[in-house]
């Protein structure tokens, strides 16, 4: 009687622990895609990749990534990467929890200028 208990609080433990692991890496992957983007000469396609590379580090799977300016100019100041997922697509135990939330993180930095 008591281990269908158990086991809903395993778990539930287990998909907030991920959900908070993705939080995390949706907020890093849009720093990172940032810090690609400043550059001199960096491309939406660099940022892009940089922000997928750090996501697949932790399994995340259909995410969308928003990157401003499209294309990045020489004369651009900012470049802002935004990051989203739903949980639905990331989670190991389909529509048991956070089957609705959506996690997203997002970063601005100013461009780096050629000397």
């Amino acid at each position: 009687m008591c281990l269908p208990i158990l086991f809903l609080i395993l778990f539930g433990c287990y998909e907030f622990a991920r959900a908070n692991m993705m939080r995390h890496a949706v907020e890093a992957a849009a720093y990172e895609g940032a810090r690609t983007g400043i550059t001199p000469g960096a491309t939406v396609g660099d940022v892009e990749q940089s922000a997928r590379f750090v996501l697949g580090t932790v399994g995340v799977r259909n995410v969308d990534i928003d990157v401003t300016p499209d294309p990045i100019g020489l004369r651009s100041p900012t470049v802002n990467v935004q990051v989203r997922l739903r949980m639905r697509d990331n989670t190991t135990i389909p529509l048991l929890f956070n089957q609705r939330t959506q996690l997203s993180g997002a970063c601005e930095l100013n461009r780096e200028t050629g000397f």
